[in-house]
Parts: structure tokens; C-alpha cells; sequence
């Protein structure tokens, strides 16, 4: 009889901790939606919104309108729920298209370093859908050389051979030296990685002087492309991301997608993945991301993440002796030529970019996308007014 209580008695109990479990469960996973929605809250009603309600229109009718009319660059805004502190007054600025002035050190102008082809080396960081590919390849065909870049005819798959005459390697980029340092390799990574890299292609260790260059674009424009990108079924997924000689975590850096590729994935779902490297690509590649704790997620707020990285990209752009604008081709192709003292044998392209009557979004998609940019913006207008300053010092 004992023994019938007891087994009655263990059964009872099995019945209260699953029924425990499953209420903690339930718990965790109301905590979590609620968690989602707060930091998200346009991503509660989107999805159950009929598209064919909504009315897309191309980007330059929100330039347009935001330009034209203050009601509705209020209306925005007031949705808006940024982590930097002055991002707000930078989206007035450059969407409303009003001036701004940056006091920027003599030295930060003066960009004549002497560079010499022999000894010195031009490291191209290329940020992903600013035109970089039409820009290498000006690189490697078009300067006037003592000895040319012998290319290949598919230079993408085939390095172009690009040595002086002192058998050393004057341009570290994608087309002379391919991905040593990982695919699209960032400042860290780059800053990490480039000695050893160098002296195992040139079979030798001497001392270089490096000098960075890159070129940027309008944070919005970079944005869809990249999204466009991606959904045409391409990607960058075998991009190592090495920060202080270590990979990130999945805990820190969840992949968007699981499959292949990410082709024909909705600009929505381009926007929710949390860790989409989409997101002010440009800051976060040109900051030096040892500062911010590299892609950790423990032990920083992300509002100071974003204020230490947005610093340290502009620090490193400063440094840099030449960066380009996609849509300044031809101050760009000046600044280029003043610094290292070598000559295009022609003007400079951009090959044919996806216009941005392409993309059509509806007035959600439009202002939640602002969220994603808000550093690239605050980096593209302190670059553009230190890129016209730079331009009138050379004149």
C-alpha cells in the first residue's frame, strides 16, 4: 500500500515540475516579445499591414518632401528613437539639406605625404556598394606607372601582379593581393593582419610606411543597394570579422540567415535582423572596434558603443591622407593625385550604380530605415565637409 502512495506521490510531483517548467517557459517567452516589440515597436504593426494599402514612392520624393516640408521632417522624427545623442540634429541637417562646418587641424588638410611607390604602401579598405570595384580598377589600369599592374583579363578570380621595381608590393587591395586579411577586411582587421600578410607575399620582412584610403557614399544610397545586394542571392557571409585576433560569437554577432543565400528576402526582414551588418557599415569599418569591445555584447551599453565608434571612424578618417566620395568622382580623382603624386591617364568613372528609382518604399519603411544609417550619416556629412575643405586646400 506504501508502495502505491509513493508512486502516486512521484507522479504528483513529475506533473507540478513540468507544469512549473512549462509556465517558466511561457514566462521567458512573453518577456522576450515584450522585449522585441519595445525595442522595435514598428516592427509590431508592420507585418500586419496590407502592402497594397500603402503607397511606395522612390527615394527622391522623401528628399523631396523632407527638404519642402518641416510638418512632415517633424512627423519623422517623431518616431524616431535613435541611440546616438545628436543624431536627430545630423538627420535635420542632411535630409533637410542645410549647411554645416567642421574646424578641422591644418594637419588634417595637408595631405602631400611624399609617398614613394617603392618602399611605401596604398592599403584600400573597400567598404561594400560604394563604387570601390569601379575605383580598383582605376587603380590597377589607369595610373601612369614606371611599371604597370600586369592584370589579367578577370582580375576578380586572378590578383593583378602589381610589383615595383624593387620587386615590393605598393598596393594592398582585393585586386593586387585578394583577401588575405579576410573578405572585405575592415580598419581592425586590416591593422591587425596587413605586416604578416605583406611579408609572407613578398617573402620578405622590411619596414613600410602604410597609407589607408577608401571611399564613401550617401549612407541611404549604400543602404538599399546593399539590400539589393543581397536580395539578387549575393553576400559576404565568408567575411572573417577579426577583432584582437578573434572571430565573433554567435552569441554576439547572430547570422541573418541560415540558408545559402539571402535571396529574395523582403527589405523588412533586411531591417529586423538585430545583427545585420548592413547598419553603419561604414562607421563600424572604419572605426577601430578594439575601442568599443569589438563585437561583444557583454560589458558596454550599446548607446556608448555607437558614441566610441562613431569617434574613433572619424579619428581614423582624418588619418587617412585620401578618401573618395561617389559622388564626387572628380575631386576625388584630385585628391587622389595630390597626395600620392601619381597621375590617372583619364578621368575617372563610377560604373553604373543601381538608381535609386529602383527602390520604392512606403513612408514605415522609409523612416525606420533612418535608424540603421543614423551613424553613416553623422560620418558621411563630417567626411563630405572635411573632403570640400580638403579639396579648396589643394586649388
Amino acid at each position: 500500500m506504501s508502495l502505491v502512495r509513493m508512486t502516486v506521490f512521484c507522479k504528483d510531483s513529475t506533473v507540478r515540475r513540468n507544469k512549473k517548467l512549462f509556465i517558466l517557459i511561457l514566462i521567458g517567452f512573453v518577456v522576450y516579445l515584450v522585449y522585441r516589440i519595445a525595442r522595435n515597436p514598428l516592427h509590431g504593426y508592420i507585418r500586419n499591414i496590407d502592402r497594397s494599402l500603402i503607397d511606395g514612392h522612390e527615394i527622391s520624393y522623401f528628399r523631396e518632401k523632407m527638404v519642402n516640408n518641416a510638418t512632415f521632417f517633424s512627423h519623422i522624427m517623431s518616431h524616431q528613437d535613435f541611440l546616438h545623442p545628436d543624431s536627430k540634429s545630423a538627420m535635420e541637417i542632411y535630409l533637410r539639406k542645410q549647411s554645416q562646418s567642421f574646424v578641422f587641424d591644418l594637419k588634417d588638410l595637408v595631405t602631400d605625404v611624399g609617398f614613394n611607390i617603392e618602399d611605401d604602401v596604398i592599403v584600400y579598405l573597400h567598404i561594400q556598394k560604394t563604387s570601390g570595384t569601379s575605383f580598383n580598377h582605376h587603380l590597377v589600369e589607369d595610373l601612369e606607372l614606371d611599371k604597370p599592374c600586369d592584370c589579367p583579363h578577370d582580375v576578380i578570380t586572378n590578383p593583378c601582379y602589381c610589383f615595383t621595381r624593387k620587386n615590393t608590393i605598393w598596393l594592398f587591395s582585393w585586386f593586387t593581393t585578394g583577401w588575405p586579411c579576410g573578405l572585405h577586411a575592415d580598419w581592425t582587421e586590416l591593422h591587425e593582419c596587413i605586416d604578416g600578410a605583406l611579408d609572407q607575399i613578398e617573402k620578405q620582412h622590411r619596414k613600410r610606411r602604410y597609407f589607408y584610403i577608401t571611399i564613401l557614399r550617401d549612407p541611404v544610397d549604400r543602404y538599399l543597394s546593399e539590400w539589393r545586394h543581397l536580395f539578387d542571392g549575393q553576400h559576404w557571409r565568408d567575411a572573417l570579422l577579426r577583432c584582437e585576433g578573434q572571430r565573433p560569437s554567435l552569441f554576439d554577432l547572430r547570422p541573418c540567415f541560415r540558408e545559402k543565400t539571402w535571396e529574395g528576402v523582403s527589405f523588412e526582414e533586411f531591417m529586423e535582423c538585430q545583427d545585420n551588418l548592413a547598419t553603419n557599415r561604414m562607421t563600424r569599418m572604419l572605426a577601430d572596434l578594439t575601442k568599443s569591445k569589438c563585437y561583444h555584447k557583454r560589458g558596454i551599453k550599446e548607446k556608448d558603443r555607437r558614441i566610441i565608434m562613431l569617434e574613433s571612424a572619424k579619428e581614423d578618417l582624418r588619418k587617412m591622407v585620401f578618401f573618395g566620395l561617389t559622388e564626387d568622382y572628380n575631386h576625388s580623382k584630385a585628391l587622389f593625385e595630390h597626395a600620392f603624386g601619381l597621375k590617372f591617364k583619364k578621368g575617372l568613372n563610377v560604373s553604373k550604380l543601381e538608381p535609386e528609382e529602383k527602390f520604392y518604399l512606403n513612408e514605415i519603411q522609409f523612416r525606420e530605415m533612418l535608424r540603421y544609417v543614423e551613424l553613416d550619416v553623422q560620418l558621411y556629412l563630417y567626411a563630405k565637409n572635411l573632403f570640400m575643405q580638403r579639396s579648396k586646400q589643394i586649388q
